[in-house]
């Protein structure tokens, strides 16, 4: 917890005027029950991996021109925003959070650097995600937002809200924080059910498996001897259930055998399926998604269910927070570029190359990488066919091919 207590400031005073709603919006991480289901961790995963993949970039956009830049920002998420992690990793961390916590805070550490002309401006350095145990917001003195949280390890700490990425999932009425329900905290009943039944039918199945190898049947002695002759017709009988190596007994007790059938109970796909689909509906993923055996239709409905939300969100809050609002209205922006073209089938992808290949949308090089195939020396270039003219000179050219010169009228 060091590197935490080294760039959160402290000893600020915590004086708060006035809470959200009538009572202290608290959320902490409880419910955390349904995390020991393997069904939930995969699904959480699974989504933590694919948002792993999203690249970020500082851009400046004016209208439809669009410019990466390379600063702060760019070249930390380019490889490493922070000493102990790597962009993808960092990504699955923050996923995690927010589908665990139904929250996840980002703090951006920067330094101030002033010009020659007096002018000041942020200077990142490093960006961490945190993971408070408890987290209180509120208004301090009635003027600005603030955050106290509070750590594993005792530590207290309150900065302005400002100051901080927050991202949230499951949104109920609160107007502040994520839950899933009306005061900000994590509700969990719901899923609970589902995921204990289905884990009592995935325990259960091989217990009776294993009851119904067990007990074969049960043996009645027709006499009326006493107790001591009984046992012994009682051993003589499960020596012989012992000595048969065919599985047929030869006896000559006065007595009847009863077999008993117990068997394992059925448990129809229907029912595991909707149990699952419970579980999987809630994170937004599909049974071919979890299993990694899907198409490109598939996988679009994924990245709409599960990662679009994640994109626009992160957008807007690192945007907010990074940039001051003169250099939004500039149009400074926080931007996620995740390839959908990965996912296409070869089918496709011939039929995108057929169209960049006509229009001139995409490289020879950039075609190439979406088959798996090294570039080559001369591929940085576009084609594009001639029977497609700009929209600018359509009039042009269709006087020039009627014979009509400038300055002359149509007839």
């Amino acid at each position: 917890m060091s590197y935490i207590k080294n760039i959160l400031p402290h000893g600020r005073e915590q004086t708060y005027a006035r809470w959200i709603k009538d009572s202290t919006p608290i959320f902490t991480s409880f419910g955390k029950d349904i995390y020991f289901s393997d069904f939930v961790n995969n699904a959480i995963d699974r989504v933590a991996s694919e948002i792993s993949k999203i690249e970020i970039k500082s851009i400046v956009q004016r209208k439809d021109i669009l410019q990466i830049q390379n600063d702060d920002i760019t070249r930390l998420f380019r490889f490493k925003p922070n000493p102990l992690q790597t962009t993808s990793d960092f990504l699955a961390n923050v996923e995690w959070l927010r589908r665990k916590n139904c929250n996840a805070f980002i703090y951006p550490q920067y330094e101030i650097v002033t010009v020659p002309d007096g002018r000041q401006f942020r200077r990142y350095t490093a960006f961490y995600p945190l993971k408070p145990q408890a987290v209180y917001i509120g208004v301090n003195g009635g003027q600005v937002w603030e955050v106290r949280m509070d750590f594993e390890d005792g530590s207290s700490y309150t900065i302005p809200y400002a100051d901080l990425i927050h991202i949230k999932w499951r949104r109920g009425a609160n107007t502040v924080v994520g839950g899933g329900d009306d005061y900000g905290q994590t509700n969990d009943t719901a899923i609970y059910r589902t995921i204990d039944a289905l884990d009592k039918t995935i325990q259960g199945l091989p217990k009776s498996i294993e009851a119904s190898l067990q007990i074969k049947g049960m043996y009645t002695a027709k006499t009326l001897a006493d107790s001591h002759k009984l046992k012994n017709i009682r051993d003589d009988f499960e020596k012989h259930i012992a000595t048969s190596a065919s599985g047929i007994i030869a006896t000559d007790l006065g007595g009847e055998f009863t077999p008993v059938n117990i068997r394992a109970p059925e448990i129809s796909d229907a029912a595991l399926k909707f149990l699952k689909s419970v579980i999987q509906e809630r994170y937004g993923i599909s049974a071919a998604i979890l299993s990694g055996d899907y198409n490109g239709e598939q996988h679009s409905a994924f990245y709409q269910t599960a990662i679009e939300d994640f994109i626009i969100q992160f957008e807007q809050a690192m945007t907010a927070c990074l940039f001051s609002p003169r250099e939004q209205d500039v149009g400074h922006r926080v931007k996620c570029y995740y390839s959908k073209v990965n996912y296409l089938s070869t089918g496709d992808k011939m039929q995108l190359a057929n169209l960049a290949k006509e229009t001139g949308i995409m490289t020879l090089n950039q075609i190439n990488e979406m088959f798996g195939i090294e570039p080559f020396e001369s591929g940085n270039r576009r084609l594009q066919s001639l029977n497609y003219v700009n929209i600018e000179n359509v009039d042009e050219y269709q006087k020039s091919k009627a014979g009509v010169k400038d300055g002359e009228q149509n007839e």
